[in-house]
């Protein structure tokens, strides 16, 4: 908290800035709203001098003003606000910190406050990487395997059942569902599973589909005469 001769000491440098006249009313306004805004004196010191030195240097003469408590209460949050930008919590060695909370808002109040520099990046991990990772990395740059090679490693990859190959019959994929002539999926073809395909029964299909198909059409027709 700022103290009364810290406020009277803070308008003093104002006025030799300013030339304003200073009286004990004044410095008891200060100290009044320097505290109830919880600024400390590094604090409006910092924002006083930029008030001056940057903000009021770069206006013409006639567009100058004298500081006023809001003027230092605002920059001096903006200058806190600067300092924790990046901001990173520095630990202690080791993995535990019983303590985490206060040393936590201890480094970001001195931070803020200038008395401490933020750390702009983490210090960097010691060691090797984990063993996954470097099982991982061995096997980048290797060659691909061609011929033989390459189709044994294939086959082994390759999902059991009916879904494992590509289908003769309608060239569905590895893994997809076979399809009907007109997009629908379908049980796997007696050609994917291994079976010989029975032309008796593939017709006997077709033609039960075209009768199931005709009777549809029949009832839909029946609806919309029934309907008109």
């Amino acid at each position: 908290m700022i103290t009364y001769e810290e406020a009277g000491r803070l308008l003093a440098l104002a006025a030799a800035r300013d030339q304003r006249t200073v009286g004990d009313a004044d410095v008891l306004a200060w100290h009044a709203d320097f505290n109830a805004a919880g600024l400390s004196y590094a604090d409006a010191d910092a924002a006083l001098t930029r008030f001056y030195a940057v903000e009021m240097a770069s206006l013409k003469t006639e567009d100058r003003r004298r500081i006023t408590t809001p003027d230092v209460i605002s920059i001096a949050r903006k200058i806190r606000s600067e300092r924790l930008a990046n901001f990173i919590y520095d630990p202690p060695p080791g993995d535990d910190d019983p303590n985490y909370l206060a040393r936590l808002r201890g480094q970001i109040e001195a931070t803020a406050t200038g008395s401490r520099p933020a750390l702009t990046e983490l210090p960097a991990l010691e060691g090797g990487p984990h063993p996954s990772v470097v099982k991982a990395l061995a096997g980048i740059g290797q060659g691909v395997p061609d011929g033989d090679a390459a189709d044994a490693e294939v086959d082994s990859v390759r999902r059991s059942g009916p879904l494992g190959t590509v289908c003769p019959k309608c060239s569905a994929a590895i893994g997809r569902p076979c399809r009907t002539p007109g997009g629908k999926e379908r049980a796997p073809h007696p050609a994917r599973k291994g079976e010989a395909s029975d032309p008796e029964q593939e017709r006997a299909e077709i033609e039960r589909r075209r009768t199931a198909s005709a009777a549809t059409l029949r009832r839909i027709a029946d609806e919309q005469g029934a309907a008109s």
